[in-house]
């Protein structure tokens, strides 16, 4: 497979395009960005490397008396994604909803360990064509399709419903 040439920061902050975090945010209302910057935050709150969101209870939110329903973008560099994947599946089992963009890659050890434990895995038609972290277009789109995995465990005991979404 060929490398990337963008540079491993813009990969890493990439946006979610607005018109899918529509989409999304029409379904399930978020409350947190879970892995944002101050450039590319969807939501009014909002945990970052600099905040340490990985450290970070997305579980309570300061201020929220019900359970908080999460999005996350994360960065897909090695080892970065599995932890917050790892992440987003414990703090479901704690009560938030978390909806995390991923790439579709079913041969991945985080897709058996943590993605299989999802209430829900709905892969994306067509290829998501991410934006840069000041919202500009990436020249090309990567070379993989997506899927949203929504960790959702509150009640839920079985394999995740599978399901497909023309978003564009």
């Amino acid at each position: 497979m060929t490398q990337s040439t963008t540079p491993l920061n813009e990969r890493d902050n990439a946006r979610t395009p607005p018109s899918l975090f529509k989409i999304l945010d029409d379904r399930f209302h978020f409350d947190l960005d879970a892995a944002a910057t101050k450039e590319n935050a969807l939501c009014h709150f909002y945990w970052s490397e600099e905040t340490h969101g990985l450290e970070q209870e997305w579980h309570k939110l300061p201020g929220m008396n019900e359970d908080p329903r999460v999005y996350c973008n994360p960065p897909y560099s090695r080892g970065n994604i599995d932890r917050f994947i790892k992440k987003g599946c414990e703090e479901s089992l704690k009560g938030a909803t978390v909806v995390m963009l991923l790439p579709s890659d079913t041969s991945t050890r985080y897709f058996h360990k943590y993605c299989m434990k999802a209430s829900e895995i709905i892969f994306l038609q067509p290829r998501v064509h991410f934006n840069r972290p000041d919202g500009t277009s990436f020249k090309t789109s990567p070379k993989f399709g997506s899927m949203v995995v929504v960790f959702k465990q509150m009640g839920f005991g079985g394999s995740p419903v599978i399901s497909s979404m023309k978003w564009k």
